[in-house]
């Protein structure tokens, strides 16, 4: 293992007699920083020179400002550019899946990396400003909703990123995203080329397929909503749509500006018999096609715009700050928007499940403590739990403040929040702040525990 290294070392160093730096895949851990590497190697860009040799370094810190995918389907390859922020660091390590990196550059000189199985790291210069490391690599087909499917969409929530391209897969984590995606042996590719503020990983995505665009108006704002979806499912498109644009609408006067650009809407995915629900890959989210004709899903999925995505998660323990208050927004705004009746229907389903709970059916703790401790998957905490405990919970507060009152917290906190990470206690500062209601017994009840409230409000 050392000699190995020491070989390569040697080979770094006959690379400057060359106009660039070499680069080395060695798939064995670094244990020898070889100090005749600074002697340098020349060239370089903007506050980025590669003036020596920087061996593979361990930096998952390190700040990712932007991800740009240039992704080829017929050919199984892409190019990811890296825009990593300014640091003293000497290392930057991302994520990689099951991806065959091809080559690592920066200013078209190459680097220094080390592929260690899932993960690659990667000798970078120390900057004063942002610069682009440069990543080719092959990519493989996943069918287990853990990267691109055969049937052309990706998935990657909430940790295979790495499977489709170098990346941070921590809900924590934020990037802008650019995207172009060509090849497909049938059908177009569907995705928005930007988005332009800061998202989590599994964020971004793509889907093949013939689409019709099924144009639902314009927000108040401006916001331009519309439903995508294939010749045989107008119909459930239609139904599905009926409040889109009017909920959407509601929740930027009441929540706040929308991040993630001008043009929004759901997409019809195909994943399989069996498959519910979304999966908020905004600004065009994905809904499985079971699920298109549920006006209450398609709504839920554009909550995620607000919260779990324009205010990210601190930790998986948080999961209740996204799901729980989407499916309370979900009942909350179609009560507002949507004919008599539409949102009793919703808040009977969450009654429903709630009551299989109390009868030992699925119940279980929506917001453990700690922070990094847990596998959402592994661990259960992916479940309806955290959907509609949390969801009992917002409610329980709205009965006690007022609705309105509680809408001004969710806007306040979305304010503050916005483009950063948050945990649910920040939500129950926020609360206590604007609504002057305590609603830490309250979330202890409905939420920090498997024990069920007796009734449906705060204890």
């Amino acid at each position: 293992m050392v000699l190995d290294f020491v070989a390569q070392a040697a080979v770094a160093l006959a690379a400057m007699m060359r106009p660039c730096c070499t680069m080395i895949r060695n798939r064995m851990p670094v244990i020898l920083v070889v100090a005749m590497l600074a002697t340098g190697c020349g060239g370089g860009g903007t506050g980025a020179a590669i003036d020596a040799v920087y061996p593979p370094t361990v930096d998952g810190a390190r700040d990712i400002v932007d991800t740009t995918l240039v992704v080829d389907l017929a050919a199984r390859s892409a190019r990811a550019t890296i825009t990593v922020a300014a640091a003293t660091s000497t290392g930057l390590s991302l994520e990689i899946g099951d991806l065959e990196v091809t080559a690592v550059t920066l200013n078209g000189r190459p680097l220094l990396w080390v592929d260690a199985g899932s993960r690659i790291d990667i000798g970078v210069p120390p900057s004063t400003s942002p610069f682009a490391v440069v990543i080719d690599y092959a990519w493989r087909f996943h069918d287990a909703f853990d990267g691109v499917a055969t049937s052309g969409y990706t998935l990657t929530w909430p940790y295979h990123c790495g499977n489709v391209f170098p990346c941070r897969s921590a809900p924590s984590d934020g990037t802008t995203f650019h995207l172009s995606v060509t090849g497909a042996a049938g059908g177009t590719p569907l995705y928005p080329a930007e988005i332009p503020a800061d998202a989590p990983s599994y964020m971004a995505a793509w889907i093949v397929d013939d689409f019709t665009r099924l144009d639902l108006g314009r927000t108040a704002a401006g916001t331009r909503v519309a439903i995508w979806h294939r010749g045989d499912e107008a119909a459930s498109a239609a139904a599905g749509g009926a409040h889109l644009r009017a909920s959407f609408d509601w929740m930027e006067r009441n929540l706040g500006p929308y991040r993630f650009g001008n043009e929004v809407g759901s997409v019809s995915a195909r994943w399989g018999p069996g498959a519910y629900g979304g999966m908020e890959h905004h600004p065009m989210w994905h809904v499985s096609s079971a699920s298109l004709a549920d006006a209450a899903a398609n709504v839920h999925e554009a909550a995620h715009g607000w919260f779990g995505n324009g205010v990210r998660l601190r930790c998986w323990e948080d999961f209740v700050l996204s799901e729980g208050t989407v499916e309370y927004l979900k009942w909350r705004v179609l009560d507002e928007v949507a004919p008599a009746g539409v949102a009793d229907r919703v808040w009977a389903g969450f009654a429903s499940e709630l009551e299989a709970m109390r009868n030992g059916q699925g119940n279980g703790v929506a917001w453990p403590q700690g922070c990094g401790r847990i596998d959402i998957l592994g661990d259960g905490l992916f479940s309806r739990v955290p959907y509609v405990k949390g969801a009992y919970f917002y409610r329980a507060v709205a009965d006690r403040v007022g609705r309105p009152v509680l809408d001004q917290a969710l806007r306040t906190f979305y304010a503050r929040w916005q483009g950063k990470a948050a945990g649910m206690n920040d939500m129950l500062d926020t609360i206590r702040e604007v609504t002057g209601f305590d609603a830490d017994t309250c979330a202890r009840a409905w939420l920090g525990s498997a024990t069920l409230p007796a009734g449906p409000g705060c204890p």
